[in-house]
């Protein structure tokens, strides 16, 4: 089902930006230290893969990464809505238009069986796709944006830290719960199409197997979501208002890697 948005002033974000602090955040008067290896091209974070085109400042994706991190953050430990359900995917889109992204295209619905043998990961990697297909993006950005994605899950299985980070946060009680993102910026706006993908009566222990098992073996749901963001509203001050919502949770939550 397509959901219809609209965007949310600067101020208002600010205010909600600051609102959104997660438990055992800092004061809002604290200093976190900065993130380094800003020009890392892929992160897991929380239960997602992000993958991140050439040409993305690093404050742009530190932004990308903390407003991801906040919203879902936010929606699971805060508002305490059940992972892979619609409830969760509503939430956490009003999340991240109160963090100044607008959804050009989203639905959640349920996956339906493709034929015997296509794996959890082939069947994100097609989402994206067919979502970009849908969009009025420029011809360059559909061929490289499920590209990335594709490169950043290979890379992930060859980091053991990020992979354990992503192994562990997007398990479920007998399924699995993730993410898939690939973001670029063009003509002033960044671009983040993002397929989140949640499986549920899987009986084995969620592992790397999680990405190659037959999807039409279990119950599987998917949110599709193409978002884009002003980057004038990227600035040191609404990072800095992230950091310390999310206090202690982004050193946690979030681990950068290379394709």
């Amino acid at each position: 089902m397509e959901r219809h948005h609209k965007r949310i002033n600067n101020v208002k974000r600010r205010k909600l930006i600051a609102a959104y602090k997660l438990p055992g955040a800092p004061g809002a008067h604290a200093t976190l230290p900065l993130e380094t290896d800003e020009d890392s091209n892929a992160a897991v974070v929380n239960n997602s893969v992000m993958s991140f085109a050439e040409g993305l400042s690093g404050l742009n994706r530190e932004y990308i990464r903390k407003s991801y991190l906040l919203a879902s953050s936010y929606v699971s430990d805060v508002l305490k809505v059940q992972r892979g359900s619609e409830a969760w995917y509503d939430e956490f889109i009003k999340v991240m238009i109160s963090l100044g992204w607008l959804p050009v295209r989203s639905r959640f619905e349920r996956v339906s069986s493709v034929g015997k043998g296509l794996t959890v990961q082939l069947a994100a990697l097609n989402m994206i796709a067919t979502l970009l297909a849908s969009t009025s993006l420029s011809g360059p950005l559909l061929a490289t944006l499920p590209k990335l994605a594709a490169d950043a899950l290979e890379a992930l299985k060859q980091q053991p830290t990020s992979f354990e980070l992503f192994k562990r946060n997007s398990a479920v009680h007998q399924g699995g719960d993730f993410g898939l993102a690939s973001c670029a910026e063009s003509d002033g706006e960044l671009t983040m199409v993002l397929v989140t993908y949640s499986t549920q009566g899987v009986s084995k222990q969620v592992g790397l197997p999680f990405l190659e098992w037959d999807s039409s073996s279990f119950e599987a749901f998917s949110g599709q979501t193409c978002l884009v963001l002003n980057t004038s509203v990227v600035n040191e001050k609404t990072i800095q208002l992230m950091r310390e919502s999310a206090g202690d949770k982004v050193q946690l939550a979030i681990a950068k890697y290379r394709i």
